[in-house]
């Protein structure tokens, strides 16, 4: 499948153009080739692939997936029973006005709703290619080319004040994903290494340079993590970062069931220190955001009136009018674990995090339990991780060139959380 790695390759080469040019347009290209992707992969995916990823990706995630999308088409539905009513006494001061519905912007939700199936494509996308060994290897070098690239971006921006970046939070983010990534990538150039010692001399020198090469990019996303001087964005790189190395150390001195009693214990330190930052703050959903207070306080009146269902995906921009005073910056929430709760409900940010631990379980058991090639799946767990940190940190996660990145790195972790028996060729 050639021609739907270059598509797939293509798109994850969208995410530096989307971070540092911005606009409304580029991301409108998403849907266009994830669908000739997706077309490509269901005429060419052989009968053994199309089984493994049956095995793979099972019920449950297809439920999990689903539910969100419902979700989206039941706030677009004209139910006026499940509206809020305050909605329609303060109409006017909508740009489109209210329609009887669950959401306050039709139009916006639907746009969400393509954004979350086009998200849905990429991760089915990046599992069908990344079945194969040698396309892992590419979708990974590729990731991981994205996430260097906008760290420069970002240094370039916080070094040197540079204007390179359009969606300055989204580019952070990248370079979060970035440090797990490139200690990834190294993994790979040393278990490759390892398994062809016996090739020829020209092969052992590519060795050296190649892991130089993984340690410069692995600086330059520390770097640019470093350079943006928050303790809460190091704290989310590092959680991911150290999930990896102790799952590659279970790995590589076989810990077994001490190794697993070490990420518990890791895992159990981690939860102290986020639960004693968070006490001097009711709500964990502004307890890491140092933004300005009048943004956080805008944020937290739209939390504060939000039904049980949410006031539409994508509709934040929309209310801002409703509640922001004429002098205000603020266009977007503080973080996405807000944005998550005004736009959905209360209730699906929580359902969304216990989801994304059931995630994080599967693929890190799945590299605790391969033999190579189990940095996939124990960089994807780490780096949602990361993620599940940034969601209350940031609301970068929600930008298009996150969504991709992330989308098809969950996608390759997943698909290789689980060898390919009796197919030495396959990962």
């Amino acid at each position: 499948m050639p021609f739907a790695l270059a598509i797939l390759l293509g798109l994850l080469a969208l995410c530096p153009a989307i971070v540092t040019v911005g606009g409304p347009v580029i991301p409108y290209f998403i849907p266009l080739l994830l669908a000739a992707g997706l077309i490509l992969v269901s005429l060419k995916l052989a009968p053994g692939e199309a089984e493994h990823m049956s095995t793979v990706i099972s019920r449950p995630f297809v439920l999990a997936a689903a539910f969100p999308a419902v979700l989206m088409i039941v706030q677009i539905l004209p139910l006026s029973f499940l509206a809020n009513p305050v909605w329609t006494s303060v109409n006017p001061g909508f740009t489109r006005g209210v329609f009887g519905s669950i959401s306050v912007d039709i139009g916006a939700t639907a746009v969400a709703l393509v954004s979350y199936l086009s998200a849905v494509g990429m991760v089915a996308l990046a599992a069908a290619v990344a079945i194969n060994r040698d396309r892992a290897e590419s979708l990974l070098i590729g990731a991981t080319a994205v996430t260097v690239f906008i760290s420069v971006a970002s240094l370039l921006r916080d070094l040197f004040g540079l204007n390179v970046l359009a969606m300055r939070d989204e580019a952070r983010d990248c370079a979060c994903l970035g440090v797990t990534l490139t200690a990834a990538c190294a993994m790979l150039v040393f278990e490759r290494h390892e398994t062809r010692r016996s090739g020829t001399s020209k092969t052992r020198k590519k060795f050296p340079v190649a892991m130089a090469a993984c340690l410069i990019a692995f600086v330059i996303c520390a770097a640019a993590v470093w350079a943006t001087r928050a303790g809460s964005l190091a704290f989310a790189a590092g959680s991911g970062f150290l999930t990896f190395i102790a799952i590659v150390a279970i790995r590589r001195w076989a810990l077994g069931r001490l190794g697993a009693a070490a990420i518990g214990v890791t895992a159990a330190v981690i939860a102290t220190a986020l639960m004693g930052v968070a006490a001097g703050d009711p709500d964990p959903r502004f307890a890491f955001v140092k933004k300005d207070p009048v943004a956080i306080e805008l944020t937290q009146r739209i939390l504060n009136d939000a039904p049980f269902f949410g006031d539409g995906a994508g509709t934040f921009p929309a209310l801002l009018p409703v509640y922001q005073t004429v002098n205000a910056g603020s266009r977007d929430a503080v973080t996405a674990a807000a944005k998550l709760s005004i736009e959905m409900g209360k209730a699906m940010l929580w359902a969304a995090v216990l989801a994304a631990s059931f995630a994080v379980f599967i693929l890190l058991r799945g590299a605790a339990r391969r033999g190579r090639d189990s940095f996939y799946s124990a960089a994807a767990g780490a780096c949602l991780v990361t993620l599940m940190n940034l969601a209350f940190i940031s609301v970068g996660i929600f930008g298009p060139a996150m969504v991709l990145l992330s989308a098809a790195i969950f996608g390759l972790g997943l698909i290789q959380s689980k060898g390919r028996a009796g197919n030495l060729g396959q990962g």
